[in-house]
């Protein structure tokens, strides 16, 4: 009788044994946060935002690296097959892209999620109307505009995508994943809205900007005109003619402003602008961004306020 009561006991602490490891191994997986690396600040800042305390996030591209140019390492292709999940903007900006799903392709389970897919998308034939064009076929073969996130339509579709991929990986979290995408649209909504609102009776609605051309999506949407010095991928020096031509412009139509961009070198705007005797005034694409800058906690729905600030003073709208 002593007997059969010692098994007893001892089969009831094993039972009890193996159901707090069922639990706790339960417990371990719910809490555990997803793995995922982004590839610029754009796709990194829409991924914080909708992953919130559910994921450990990196950006591949240390901040200031630009990834039109970006050599892809090794490492970094090791560092990212072992992420639950990889996300990038498109193929026309990452190219390279392609070389880190091959890597991961049967050997890892890590999701790759092209943010860009379905936005639409401007071509290069079109947007690239007076800059110089892109020769070299061979190293760049981009057909459209990758700067897809300055629309705030493609911004809102990006966000989708991306609460999608983290609910196919984490389906448990899924209603989390959505509020936070759901209330970060309305905000990018609330931003689209105060851009259509500031920029309407505007006393010029040209934006001639001294950098690479990547603000042709936010012009397309607030029905501005956009004129770049630099190609989307600033690879060709202007020649003196086309220079020369947009300093007859800008005299000829009273631009007030040039702008020049927040992560290159302002030489080029501050040439036109003392030939002109106008202002100069900073655009950020919020592509790349300074080191100092994402330790702060810049943002960029912030980044875009501040842009805002710039294309009202530059564009002398009304203030309202």
């Amino acid at each position: 009788m002593m007997r059969s009561r010692k098994i007893c006991l001892l089969l009831l602490i094993v039972s009890v044994c193996v159901l707090s490891c069922q639990q706790a191994k339960e417990s371990d997986k719910e809490n555990k946060k997803l793995n995922v690396i982004a590839t610029i600040f754009p796709v990194y800042d829409f991924a914080r935002n909708i992953g919130g305390d559910k994921i450990n996030i990196k950006m591949l591209l240390p901040p200031g690296t630009d990834a039109h140019h970006y050599e892809l390492r090794p490492e970094d292709i090791a560092k990212v097959t072992q992420a639950d999940i990889f996300l990038f903007t498109n193929f026309e900006l990452e190219q390279w892209a392609y070389k880190i799903i091959k890597a991961a392709d049967k050997n890892t389970n890590m999701l790759a999620i092209e943010t860009g897919n379905g936005t639409v998308l401007i071509p290069l034939g079109k947007e690239k109307a007076g800059t110089e064009q892109h020769e070299n076929h061979e190293e760049n073969i981009s057909q459209f505009d990758p700067h897809i996130w300055l629309d705030m339509d493609n911004a809102m579709k990006m966000v989708d995508n991306i609460a999608d991929a983290f609910i196919k990986k984490d389906p448990r979290n899924s209603d989390y994943y959505k509020k936070n995408a759901g209330d970060y649209k309305l905000r990018l909504t609330a931003l689209d809205q105060q851009y259509r609102t500031s920029l309407t009776g505007c006393k010029t609605k040209i934006i001639l900007h001294a950098g690479h051309s990547a603000f042709a999506y936010l012009a397309r949407r607030y029905n501005l005109q956009y004129i770049a010095v630099y190609n989307v991928f600033a690879d060709a020096e202007p020649s003196p003619e086309r220079i020369f031509q947009l300093i007859e412009q800008i005299k000829n139509e009273n631009v007030p402003y040039v702008y020049y961009e927040d992560m290159m070198n302002p030489r080029l705007a501050a040439m036109i602008a003392g030939e002109t005797g106008v202002g100069l005034l900073k655009l950020n694409n919020g592509h790349d961004i300074r080191k100092k800058d994402l330790d702060k906690g810049v943002s960029f729905i912030s980044i875009m306020e501040k842009n805002l600030i710039n294309l009202k003073k530059g564009l002398k709208c009304p203030q309202k």
